[in-house]
This record gives C-alpha cells, sequence and structure tokens, in this order.
C-alpha cells in the first residue's frame, strides 16, 4: 500500500517571477513571430529538419501558429502542473521531513523547464520564417546535440539538487 505523501501549499523562490515573466516574453515574441511571418512567408515553407538541421519537408506557412499554440499550452499546463508537485515521481522517498525541499526543487525544475521550451518554440518559429524568406541554411548542426544538453543538464541539476536534499 502506498503511503500518501503530504499536500502542502509550496512558496516558490524569488526567481520564479522572473522566470515566468522570461517565458510570457517568449509567448508574445512568437506570436509576433508568427503575424509577421504569416504576412511575409510563401505558402510553402520548411516544416520538417533533418538531423544536420536542413529542412527535408515542406507544408503550408500556417505551421508558424503552432509554435505559439505550444508555447502557451506547456505553459498553462506546466504553471498549473506546479501547483499539485505531490503527485509528481521523486528520485528519492518522500518523508514529512523533506516533502517541503523536495516540492520546491521538483517546481522549480518545472519552472527552468518551461522557461527553456517556449524560447526553443520561438527559436524554431524565427529559424522557420528566416529560412523560408533567405532560402538557405537550416537549423543547424549543433541545433539538436544543443537543445538535448540543456534539457540534460537542466534536469540533472534538478535531480542532484533532489538528491542532496534527501
Amino acid at each position: 500500500m502506498r503511503r500518501q505523501r503530504p499536500i502542502l501549499v509550496i512558496s516558490q523562490p524569488p526567481y520564479t517571477s522572473v522566470l515566468n515573466a522570461v517565458a510570457i516574453a517568449g509567448l508574445i515574441a512568437a506570436l509576433i513571430i508568427s503575424m509577421y511571418g504569416w504576412h511575409v512567408l510563401p505558402d510553402t515553407i520548411p516544416v520538417h529538419f533533418g538531423f544536420d538541421g536542413r529542412p527535408n519537408g515542406w507544408g503550408s506557412k500556417a505551421i508558424v501558429w503552432l509554435f505559439p499554440i505550444l508555447g502557451l499550452i506547456d505553459y498553462i499546463a506546466m504553471t498549473w502542473l506546479v501547483r499539485y508537485p505531490h503527485t509528481f515521481n521523486y528520485a528519492v522517498p518522500i518523508t514529512e521531513q523533506n516533502a517541503a525541499r523536495q516540492y520546491q526543487i521538483a517546481c522549480s525544475m518545472l519552472n527552468w523547464m518551461k522557461t527553456e521550451l517556449t524560447w526553443l518554440m520561438v527559436y524554431i518559429d524565427w529559424q522557420i520564417v528566416q529560412l523560408a524568406t533567405a532560402s538557405d541554411g537550416g537549423l543547424g548542426l549543433w541545433f539538436l546535440p544543443i537543445v538535448v544538453l540543456i534539457i540534460l543538464v537542466t534536469t540533472g541539476y534538478w535531480m542532484r539538487q533532489s538528491w542532496l536534499a534527501r
């Protein structure tokens, strides 16, 4: 039988409001890029990229609206999810003694990931507009490894914090 975790209201560190503001700025930037792109893009644009970052699939310019929408869904979902840290999976056992700190660490990780993913959407949206209007280049060979590295470093950092706070 699984023991119930304590349900706590977690106070967020001061930088959380800065991260949220940066994420909201990303949502606004993605919206502006999409509005701009809608007016300047041809009807067919690159919509898929290979591992080398070069376009290998083309489709409708309506795809530029996908990124602000995905960013908004991500922002709303993660903002809502942070309210329920007792439901998360943890790498360490949650006890009455460590629950508050573990919940705070998990919420901080989600806030960082929310901001990073929002700006990833902005970057991809911007690159698609640039590629469709310049018709040369791609996301770059280093795009995928850098994105994976950023996500792994962020997750690794917060997992280490969780492990140290067990």
